[in-house]
């Protein structure tokens, strides 16, 4: 009998979908250019009761990161963590192998935090370019002009009826986190509306 390691591989729900090349109008450089982060470890941390303040000396000493306020987003050393709502926070990292970040996590913040491992169930996808901002605005009621939403910036709104976490983590970079089963619905929005800009997919 033959031994064969078995190797299983992490694939992107929106692997057959985003594919890559240039869309949408053709004159010019493209306004919009999209890419889908994968693999990715995410993982959604939430304060206990009155551990808040514990959570954030714990997330100091064990990453050297601080707990980002409310409508913000911190990061160090490739970890990066945003505020998604009242004392809860996504931990997101490059792919770290299959639930170390979520283990780690679950360790180190033992009694202040609860952790639940997100990877498989979330999509991030990152766009950028001239006119990314005007693209994200055709769907959120979030200001995103640069006074108001610039890099560090993080908030939970709704794109087509779907619920998004944003994110700027640079001058011209945004990205946003979808669950896994509205992936493909999304995307589908996403690139009809980047078409008037011209879009490439990386």
């Amino acid at each position: 009998m033959l031994n064969a390691a078995i190797a299983i591989k992490r694939v992107s729900v929106l692997a057959d979908v985003a594919v890559q090349g240039r869309f949408g109008a053709d004159k010019g450089a493209p306004g919009v250019t999209l890419s889908v982060r994968h693999p990715m470890s995410i993982v959604t941390v939430i304060a206990r009761k009155d551990k808040t303040e514990a959570l954030g000396q714990a997330l100091s000493a064990a990453y050297g990161i601080s707990l980002p306020a409310v409508g913000e987003s911190t990061g160090k050393n490739g970890l990066a963590l945003h505020w998604c709502g009242a004392d809860q926070y996504f931990a997101v990292a490059e792919d770290k192998g299959e639930g170390e970040l979520y283990r780690d996590l679950k360790a180190r913040l033992e009694g202040l935090a609860s952790s639940s491992e997100q990877s498989h169930g979330r999509v991030i996808i990152r766009v950028f370019g001239p006119k990314a901002r005007a693209l994200l605005a055709k769907g959120t009621p979030v200001d995103l002009h640069p006074s108001a939403f610039g890099p560090g910036k993080s908030a939970m709104t709704q794109m087509a009826h779907i619920g998004v976490h944003l994110v700027q983590t640079d001058a011209g970079t945004f990205e946003l986190s979808v669950f896994r089963g509205f992936a493909e619905n999304f995307w589908e929005w996403l690139t009809e509306q980047a078409e008037e800009y011209g879009y490439q997919v990386l």
